[in-house]
């Protein structure tokens, strides 16, 4: 009798905790109202299964467990909560595979007692357990896990879809796996190994997809920076324009003075030194090539800033081999370091750097001050 109620309770936590398991796994929120809609799916679900049991007996009512409650509920978190197909169905593949806890610990228990009380006491106390841990820990990560798009999905579904059909397949409609067949029982093994490397494979494309994003980030970045500073110059220039306009009759009559004087000399000076005036107003402009300019202009605002004096020489056309993000991050992680060295220094701070093209190759030269020296080995 203690078995029998023991049993009972164990395919009641075990149905509960696939339903609920399945529907946290995709991020449905434990509220009053989710709660009770669920629970009365497993009311309906164990009702089904009770008189499939009561009408065909436990092999057959094991066997058409599928049909009873694993695919109705794939249905129902799919139009009632409005999941993907592939979301639920990975989120139902996922819950049996974690059921999979409570069926060893049970069957330890067994294997250590050879009581059938101990291993339906054991399983369910796993189960809850098991939930417990999941609620705490896991179900507020697959919540964005099984919102991802199909092909990573079924990358991540794969394994527990696997499993699944491979333990009805050997378990429930046969006795393969307690045949001693070789082939059957490293079949886990084999399908766990293709899910590993596939998913290897995906998460290395995605981890080379983030990292060309984040280098056209930082292109745009250095573009909007230098674009900041270029406006900011122009404004400069402006003001200073403006006053160059107001002060302009005040040094044509200075130069129209150094004539009526005959001094011819001291005109072309000033006149020197106005067009000395103008041409420190124009904006900064390194290169012709709009990512060289916009990573040079960048840095060297970054060095007037610290105060550090940096030389460019750059003699580079206007289109170059070298794509964008590639001549971002070279010049960048060049001047990032040098301005680093820079300002490590307790001496003279100064840098230089050197573009130029010769024969469709581009040569990069920069240099810095530092302390202490380098030592190269």
């Amino acid at each position: 009798m203690l078995v029998q109620v023991l049993s009972a309770i164990h395919n009641i936590t075990t149905l509960l905790f696939g339903i609920f398991c399945s529907a946290f796994f995709l991020g449905v929120k434990p509220r009053r109202k989710n709660i009770l809609t669920l629970f009365l799916l497993f009311c309906g679900q164990g009702s089904l299964y009770i008189i499939d049991f009561l009408i065909f007996g436990e092999t057959l009512a094991n066997q058409s467990y599928p049909l009873i409650v694993h695919f109705p509920l794939i249905l129902f978190l799919t139009f009632y909560y409005k999941y993907p197909l592939i979301s639920s169905a990975v989120s139902v593949f996922s819950a049996y595979l974690c059921c999979q806890v409570s069926n060893w610990m049970g069957l330890f228990a067994l294997q250590m007692t050879e009581a059938q009380w101990c291993y339906y006491t054991a399983r369910i106390l796993t189960t809850l357990a098991t939930f417990i841990l999941l609620y705490k820990y896991v179900f507020r990560s697959t919540r964005t896990l099984f919102s991802k798009e199909p092909r990573e999905l079924c990358i991540i579904g794969f394994l527990p879809f696997v499993y699944y059909i491979f333990d009805y397949a050997s378990t429930k409609f046969s006795s393969l796996l307690y045949s001693g067949n070789k082939a059957v029982v490293e079949f886990m093994g084999f399908a766990f190994c293709n899910a590993y490397l596939a998913f290897l494979i995906i998460y290395f494309r995605e981890y080379e997809d983030k990292q060309e994003l984040k280098q056209y980030s930082t292109l745009r970045e250095m573009q909007v920076q230098s674009m900041q500073k270029e406006i900011e110059q122009v404004k400069i220039s402006s003001q200073k324009l403006a006053i160059l306009r107001h002060d302009m009759r005040h040094h044509l009559l200075s130069i129209a003075a150094f004539v009526k004087e005959g001094n011819q000399q001291a005109a072309m000076d000033y006149i020197q030194e106005y067009d000395h005036k103008i041409l420190d107003l124009a904006p900064m402009r390194c290169s012709k090539n709009r990512a060289v300019n916009s990573v040079l202009c960048a840095y060297n605002a970054k060095f007037q800033e610290k105060r550090i004096p940096l030389e460019i020489h750059c003699q580079v056309p206007e289109n170059i081999s070298i794509q964008d993000v590639d001549m971002i991050s070279l010049l960048g992680n060049l001047l990032e370091n040098a301005l680093h060295g820079c300002e490590g220094c307790e001496g003279t701070q100064k840098a230089e750097i050197f573009l130029h093209e010769q024969k469709e190759k581009l040569i990069v030269v920069c240099e810095n001050t530092c302390s202490p020296a380098l030592e190269l080995e």
